[in-house]
């Protein structure tokens, strides 16, 4: 196999590090109608109430988090899914953090802009 870097595999940890918050921060990768973000919480950590356009799928792998997507509570933990419909108002809280992919249909463009800005510090943009 060639040491030249590949263009269609990854490892997640050397996907570039992008912060969505103060506290919260993901590793990413995304193709031309996908954005998938390995997202990674701390305890105590608040994702504030937003919307997007894109439909996001959230699978929370480890840990827990109070979850509100629309006018659903809910909590979340391992193994749970939340699917939130375009322009859904959603965000949540985490007391004991959590790591979990979340899958955004199209790619948000806030977050491919702080993708590429990581991208180009590291000298890959």
């Amino acid at each position: 196999m060639s040491d030249k870097k590949a263009r269609f595999f990854h490892h997640i940890e050397d996907l570039p590090v992008v912060m969505l918050t103060e506290k919260s921060k993901s590793h990413m990768v995304a193709g031309q109608n996908a954005l998938i973000s390995f997202i990674e919480n701390p305890p105590g950590c608040i994702f504030p109430l937003h919307s997007h356009q894109a439909e996001q799928i959230l699978i929370i792998l480890e840990g827990e988090e109070d979850h509100i997507c629309g006018e659903e509570k809910f909590l979340m933990k391992a193994g749970d899914i939340c699917v939130h419909p375009p322009n859904m108002v959603h965000g949540g809280e985490t007391k004991t953090g959590f790591k979990g992919i979340d899958i955004f249909c199209p790619p948000r463009e806030d977050w491919m802009e702080k993708l590429k800005q990581a991208l180009k510090e590291r000298g890959e943009g």
